[in-house]
This record gives C-alpha cells, sequence and structure tokens, in this order.
C-alpha cells in the first residue's frame, strides 16, 4: 500500500519537491502520515493550528483512514485582509 503526498507553496520548496509516494500499512491515519512527514521532513513548516488537510481533492479530517493510492496534500495556510 502507498500513498501520495502532494508539496505546495514553501513546503514544495524546502521538501524540493512536488510529489513522494510513502508505503503505509493498513489503518494509517492521516494523523499517523503526518507525523511521519514532520519527522522525515522536520524543516517544513506545519502549524499546530489551522492545518487543512485534502484526500483525493477532497477535506478530510486527520482521524480518516488512509487507502491505496490516495493522493494527501497539507495545505498551507493563506492570509489576507
Amino acid at each position: 500500500m502507498y500513498v501520495s503526498v502532494t508539496f505546495l507553496g514553501l513546503q514544495r520548496a524546502q521538501a524540493r519537491a512536488d510529489k513522494i509516494r510513502i508505503p503505509l500499512s493498513k489503518d494509517t491515519r492521516v494523523v499517523d502520515l503526518l507525523a511521519y512527514i514532520k519527522a522525515s521532513y522536520p524543516e517544513l513548516p506545519f502549524p499546530e493550528n489551522g492545518l487543512f488537510v485534502a484526500v483525493n481533492n477532497k477535506i478530510s479530517s486527520l482521524d480518516r483512514i488512509l487507502e491505496n493510492k490516495d493522493n494527501v496534500t497539507f495545505l498551507p495556510f493563506l492570509g489576507g485582509g
């Protein structure tokens, strides 16, 4: 089983990749994937509050169980006024 992780904005620049594939085991949740990404790429910005996650281009919760070939994007916070 694997999932793809798409990087956007500053994440993309710091990871030096648009997308990576990560092998995962059954019953892996988005929050588990996030912990793996944080450990593997400690320089990437992931805000503690206001983190949005999309799985297959739809907003998702951190508790969602990932399926084979899902595409996960951790959406960077965009501010404005």
